[in-house]
Formats: C-alpha cells, sequence, structure tokens
C-alpha cells in the first residue's frame, strides 16, 4: 500500500454489531448494497460489483471476521478496497466518515498478548461504549486470501 495521505481519515463499518475503521486512503468507493450482483460461489465471494469499469469480488465477513456464503439481511453498504488486480468489496450494515481531527480517537496498539497471526486488526479504539477494531485495507486483503483459502478447502 501507498503512504497513507491523510491518517485522519477513516471509514468506519459496522458488520454485525462490530465496528471496524480502514483508513479512507485505502478505499475506492462505498455502495450501496443493491448495486452488488449477488453470485454465491465456491470461491467465497457473495456477489460482483460491475459499474465504474470495476469487475471487483463481494465477501461478506461475520462480526468475528469470518467469511460468510450469504450476505446477511442487514447489510445495506458495501466498500471497495484498493487491492491489485482489482479492488476489493466487503459488505456492512453501516458506514460513516470519520475525521479525527474532528473527533478525537485514541487509537491503542494491540497488547501483545492479543496478538493473533495472520489478524487484520492493528489497533484498537472505544468508540459507542464498545471496543472497535482499526485495520487497513492491506491487512484485510491478506486476511481475506487466508480466509478464501480456508473456505474452498471446507467446500
Amino acid at each position: 500500500m501507498s503512504q497513507i495521505e491523510n491518517p485522519h481519515l477513516y471509514i468506519l463499518l459496522l458488520i454485525e454489531g462490530m465496528y471496524l475503521f480502514i483508513p479512507q486512503d485505502d478505499i475506492v468507493l462505498v455502495e450501496v448494497i443493491a448495486d452488488v450482483q449477488k453470485v454465491p460461489s465456491p470461491q467465497g465471494e457473495v456477489g460482483w460489483f460491475l459499474e465504474h469499469g470495476l469487475e471487483s469480488p463481494v465477501f461478506c465477513l461475520a462480526n468475528d471476521l469470518s467469511l460468510l456464503s450469504e450476505i446477511p439481511k442487514s447489510s445495506e453498504y458495501f466498500i471497495l478496497l484498493k487491492a491489485d488486480p482489482q479492488p476489493v468489496g466487503i459488505t456492512c450494515d453501516y458506514v460513516e466518515n470519520i475525521n479525527t481531527k474532528r473527533q478525537p480517537l485514541n487509537m491503542q496498539d494491540v497488547p501483545r498478548s492479543m496478538i493473533i497471526p495472520n489478524s487484520p486488526l492493528k489497533q484498537l479504539v472505544f468508540y459507542k461504549d464498545t471496543i472497535a477494531i482499526v485495520s487497513n485495507g492491506e491487512a484485510l486483503i491478506k486476511y481475506l486470501n487466508l480466509q478464501l483459502e480456508r473456505f474452498t478447502k471446507n467446500d
């Protein structure tokens, strides 16, 4: 990933009650779930986004970050993460722009005892009376690829 140009700008996703912060610079766009062509496949994607000249797979994560094979009814949006060779989508229930200059957040590194190998978890932050996850596009893409390997082995 390239260097973050706006380190104070994040996109906040709500996924089944879990808050996930991602740097805005790691995201190509945010769209409504109606724009996903729902085509579940054995490769793990729940559909494809085929607009704006893009052909991007869309995946669905549960609040424990496991891969789901169907889009929950609560999912209203999806984001496209910057990735090579094409952006990759993740569904969510809610999305919001967060500017940490206007809304200061005390993001903390994950305690050493909580570090899990290959986890996309980079930092933690107390947000709306709960602990939220802070990640980035590169870590999420790497994590998704590992989940896809497990997903396809289980089929």
